[in-house]
């Protein structure tokens, strides 16, 4: 499944459409300046953000940023799921965020409370919060996840990810 939210600023407020490849994605691109792409690290979603992408590059959005979404570090280390890095490089576009793969989003969502009011924070909620901020202040995404930090380069193209 992939997502994509647009932002376009005008007279200082922010409007975001969620969309999917279809019909009205060019209408819903149109006012864009801006669009932020949410994936998760599977081929299948890989592809249709990639495809995404180039449609907006297409229509002359350039400013395009990825949030890699349901991200399990355990399945990272074991190398059994690419690592939001891997996707970053895959795609070639900067990466805003990070979010965690967390339970308590299902929780939140059958409430209809926002996870970022959880207290205690939980992790997807602390994830999409600084992915927030990072966007607003149009600051650059420095931190990653720790597990990714300490995995080691792998050698090899895109396709050595599948002969494992």
């Amino acid at each position: 499944m992939i997502c994509i939210y647009l932002c376009y600023l005008c007279k200082a407020a922010w409007c975001f459409c969620l969309v999917g490849v279809d019909a009205g994605f060019v209408t819903a691109i149109a006012p864009a300046e801006e669009a932020v792409l949410v994936t998760t690290p599977d081929i299948t979603a890989l592809r249709d953000a990639d495809r995404v992408a180039g449609l907006l590059e297409c229509d002359g959005i350039k400013d395009i940023k990825i949030i890699v979404n349901r991200v399990q570090p355990d399945l990272v280390k074991g190398e059994d799921m690419m690592s939001a890095l891997d996707v970053q490089e895959m795609l070639g576009l900067p990466l805003l965020g990070v979010v965690p793969e967390d339970t308590e989003v299902i929780r939140s969502t059958n409430r209809g409370v926002p996870l970022v009011l959880n207290d205690p924070p939980t992790p997807a909620g602390l994830a999409l919060e600084q992915a927030t901020w990072r966007l607003v202040e149009r600051d650059a995404m420095t931190a990653v996840m720790v597990e990714e930090q300490e995995r080691p380069k792998k050698k090899g193209g895109f396709f050595s990810f599948f002969s494992s």
